[in-house]
């Protein structure tokens, strides 16, 4: 196996509020999320379904009620005040031994397959989403006993620094079609769109594929280059596209092609789409908020979109979960209860907060339309990396990829966007009956 070598009034007030906030002055110690002074009670349409709401966010705008948990206290590195699961066993999938292995390492990918653990996530060597960014992968045939990571896509173009702009690659997820899995990425910065390739048992690789046609302003990967070079999608290319409907799937990078508005009913900007099944069997899309470093805008929120399988996404509203914000994902089990895992370890609304993403939460919904539990999963992340001077990486366990097998919940993630991780909980453990 080949080793690979982010003026006086106004004063008091603002004083108080930070006073009060400082304290963890709340229910049980927990920070209140300030409210805006509004007493009435609307239905709203979001998508297919009508709700009813009395929340607002600080500009105005109707919250979908989705979160009956407590909110996250300050001390976000200690659980942020959530029951840390004590049951949970830890363990790394990989980490770059030196710099050129490539020190940046996120967008985990988790799968199990005919007796084995498949993980992929994106590898850089000078930080996230730089032009020649990579996809690498790892299985694992027990817990605890991962393979050295070999490239699964190779860079599609060059190896160049996060200031310039290029092609890359993001890994979005695996799918299993006639007992094959196959390895679905997305390639970015020239022209959005996804390629796949075979994965098999033995480690051999199929030649990668399109998924969706090449956009008008595309151009391939290097390595899907030559006299052959695809334009159109393959017969299997065109099932995998049709996989995600088939299971309740869609693409972290899913746009308007797939019915996803990226503008919120606010106007926020949103991104990383995912959705899941209710106990009702309505589907529920959630999005983040495009938040960042030198975003001051964003508002820490989820956002969501209902269908009843009659048409397209309608634009989402923002709900009262809270986000760090992170992608998060959701999975459905087989009673209808739906688990959200992400960093819900926000302590109050429409502040633009930039947290650590830490804790890494489970919340827990009895019929997907209501959160009233959360755990942390995993916390007391380091605060500093192994590499210095990789761009776009912070502190925290995030982008986690989750998938139950034989009564366990494992969950793959990025270690401060340094190294790859992955948990495991018995689902027992979160009292689910």
């Amino acid at each position: 196996m080949t080793r690979i070598t982010k003026q006086h009034h106004i004063f008091w007030t603002v004083g108080l509020f930070i006073l009060l906030q400082s304290c963890g002055c709340g229910k049980a110690g927990q920070a209140d999320a300030p409210k805006e002074e509004d007493d009435r009670t609307i239905k709203i349409q979001v998508g297919t379904r009508d709700v009813e709401t009395d929340q607002f966010t600080s500009k105005g705008t109707p919250v979908v009620p989705m979160w009956k948990a407590p909110m996250a206290t300050v001390d976000i590195r200690n659980g942020a005040g959530f029951p840390i699961l004590s049951d949970a066993e830890h363990d790394v999938v990989w980490q770059p031994s030196v710099r050129e292995d490539g020190a940046y390492n996120h967008y985990a990918c988790l799968i199990h397959h005919n007796g084995r653990f498949y993980a992929m996530w994106g590898n850089h060597e000078f930080g996230e989403d730089a032009p020649g960014q990579r996809v690498l992968y790892a299985h694992a045939d027990e817990w605890g006993n991962w393979t050295d990571a070999e490239e699964l896509f190779p860079a599609p173009g060059p190896v160049l620094p996060r200031s310039e702009n290029g092609i890359h690659l993001k890994p979005d997820c695996w799918a299993i079609i006639d007992d094959v899995l196959y390895a679905i990425t997305y390639v970015h910065g020239a022209g959005v769109y996804p390629i796949a390739r075979a994965v098999s048992e033995e480690g051999t690789l199929g030649e990668p594929f399109l998924v969706q046609s090449l956009p008008n302003n595309g151009s391939l990967p290097v390595f899907m280059e030559g006299d052959d070079a695809p334009t159109a999608p393959s017969p299997i290319g065109e099932r995998l596209y049709r996989w995600y409907r088939e299971n309740d799937q869609i693409s972290w990078w899913a746009n308007a092609s797939w019915g996803v508005q990226r503008t919120a009913v606010d106007g926020q900007s949103l991104i990383e789409s995912f959705i899941y099944r209710a106990k009702d069997g309505g589907l529920v899309l959630m999005l983040r908020d495009w938040g960042h470093a030198n975003n001051p805008v964003h508002t820490n929120r989820m956002y969501v979109s209902f269908n009843d399988g009659t048409g397209g996404w309608a634009a989402p509203y923002p709900t009262d979960i809270p986000d760090s914000p992170s992608r998060a994902q959701a999975l459905t089990l087989e009673d209808g209860t739906v688990l959200l895992i992400g960093n819900q370890n926000v302590n109050r609304y429409d502040q633009a907060l930039y947290l650590d993403r830490d804790p890494m939460t489970i919340s827990i919904s009895k019929d997907g339309y209501t959160f009233d539990r959360v755990y942390a999963l995993r916390t007391g992340s380091p605060t500093g990396h192994r590499f210095s001077g990789i761009g776009g990486r912070n502190p925290g366990y995030a982008y986690s990829s989750s998938i139950v097998r034989d009564g366990w919940l494992y969950t793959m993630y990025s270690i401060g966007k340094e190294d790859m991780g992955i948990t495991r909980v018995p689902l027992s453990a979160l009292e689910l009956e």
